[in-house]
């Protein structure tokens, strides 16, 4: 018997669930599993988080068996979850109830590592020369693919008399196949709208376009989103700040790799006698 089948024998006898402390009690008391580590409540507490309906970090099992009460530290109480039971509002918003293992500590706290960094990659945007923006995304398109080289394909054409172009793509080498960009550095409170959109759908029309990316440092107000799904002929993608954050990050752009730190799981067949 697995630890974690013991863990449902037990919870099977108690339907409004058990702390951890008790779950391995039981265990003990009715000798379902030999346990020989130095610290066995923590191996069947690993186990209840792992096999945990709603606990989601990389190392956790995709296979649920169990739900929490969402109770502080050894109150929490756990059950065999049957499948179809939610969790309730205030367990599910729950940030941290002191039961979390290492690993899901780490995942969260990377988490908003990650939106610190964000905020703190859009504040430096929005302290940032437009020209420089304009050429910032034209680089992170590169790196994304777009283009038939990532350093030759990339031409930034924005200024005073842009004509509501800041920069284009050759896809090709001969420049048959372009993609036009719009870039606008506008504060996180100062929405893009169908007007902004408008206008760049005006200037690639002029240039028989049909391919297109805005680019903002804050958002698309509902109209302007409706303006560019409206668009006839032209494939017209929108990113707002959230996603531009998100695909610098993803493309090493404006940032750099301080530490890396290894999330280690244990392989139960290399402790079977194959």
């Amino acid at each position: 018997m697995t630890i974690v089948e013991a863990i449902k024998t037990v919870l099977s006898k108690f339907k409004d669930g058990l702390p951890y402390t008790e779950i391995y009690k039981k265990i003990v008391e009715q000798k379902l599993y030999e346990f020989g580590a130095k610290d066995p409540q923590a191996i069947v507490r690993a186990k209840l988080r792992q096999h945990c309906y709603g606990v989601e970090y990389p190392s956790a099992s995709p296979t649920k068996h169990f739900i929490s009460d969402g109770g502080r530290g050894n109150k929490a109480l756990y059950r065999i979850w049957d499948g179809q039971e939610k969790l309730s509002p205030k367990v599910a918003n729950k940030k941290a109830s002191g039961n979390e293992l290492p690993e899901e500590l780490i995942h969260q706290l990377h988490i908003d590592h990650i939106n610190n960094i964000k905020n703190q990659m859009m504040d430096a945007i929005y302290n940032s020369d437009p020209g420089f923006f304009e050429k910032l995304v034209l680089k992170l398109l590169s790196r994304m693919g777009f283009g038939w080289d990532k350093d030759k394909s990339a031409f930034h054409v924005g200024g005073p008399n842009d004509r509501g172009i800041d920069g284009v793509i050759f896809e090709d080498q001969l420049g048959l196949d372009r993609v036009y960009i719009q870039a606008k550095r506008y504060g996180k409170n100062n929405g893009v709208g169908s007007s902004d959109v408008h206008r760049f759908i005006g200037a690639m029309n002029t240039k028989n376009a049909n391919k297109g990316v805005f680019i903002t440092s804050s958002y698309f107000t509902d109209g302007a989103m409706y303006e560019a799904r409206d668009a006839r002929n032209i494939s017209l993608v929108l990113i707002d700040g959230e996603r531009l954050s998100k695909h610098l990050l993803e493309n090493g752009l404006g940032v750099s790799v301080a530490e890396s730190y290894k999330i280690y799981t244990i392989d139960s067949d290399a402790f079977k006698d194959s």
